[in-house]
């Protein structure tokens, strides 16, 4: 027999806060897999493709808050590399926005400048295979997504930020987390896990038109 009765009670009230919106933290990304594997970013099943006969593809991601108000809070996104829509170079235009978000994760991650050509910078922005992108500490903005077919609302990564914009934080500066939702507050850390958080629902992102 299985008895439950000396696990302490879940206490939660079941009331999920969003992180306001704008928020810049600091957070640690892992490559949630998936089941396809594009060769050109190396082996491994990390990217998910579409259900529905599209050509769209993505790599999922989480990004868990490290410290400040919101640490251990995690958020997600849908990195798209592939979709049936064509750019002026016969490029799909989702692969064209998501190897620009990949190069920004990286260079966020690494405190590189976007117009730093030096051969250290260069040299800094190459992986052997997107497997690298797991367990990197980066600076994001973090936004809220509106719910769709009866999902809630839910929190997603707007962007990496790079040392060179407003709000950057490094991983050397001693902060944490900026609220930029209501003013300018600067949360500072804290030492106990606040606001577990969830995914709400198991919530799919909408597929960008671009990425269709």
């Amino acid at each position: 027999m299985l008895n439950f009765n000396d696990v302490e009670p879940d206490n939660n009230t079941g009331e999920f806060q969003l992180i306001p919106n704008n928020t810049i933290a600091r957070a640690v990304l892992t490559l949630q897999g998936g089941d396809t594997q594009i060769p050109e970013f190396g082996q491994g099943n990390f990217f998910k493709s579409s259900s529905t006969g599209k050509r769209s593809k993505w790599l999922p991601l989480e990004f868990t808050i490290v410290g400040g108000t919101h640490n251990s809070r995690k958020v997600w996104h849908r990195l798209f590399v592939d979709g049936d829509k064509m750019s002026e170079r016969n490029v799909p235009i989702a692969k064209e926005i998501g190897l620009k978000t990949m190069r920004l994760i990286i260079e966020s991650s690494r405190g590189i400048k976007p117009d730093d050509n030096s051969p250290e910078a260069q040299q800094g922005r190459q992986l052997n295979t997107i497997e690298q992108l797991n367990g990197m500490e980066l600076c994001i903005k973090i936004g809220i997504e509106e719910g769709t077919n009866g999902y809630e609302d839910r929190n997603r990564m707007i962007a990496p930020l790079t040392p060179n914009q407003s709000g950057y934080i490094g991983s050397n500066s001693g902060q944490s987390t900026h609220d930029f939702g209501n003013g300018s507050e600067f949360n500072p850390p804290v030492t106990q896990n606040q606001n577990q958080s969830v995914n709400p629902s198991g919530a799919k992102s909408p597929v960008p038109n671009w990425a269709k």
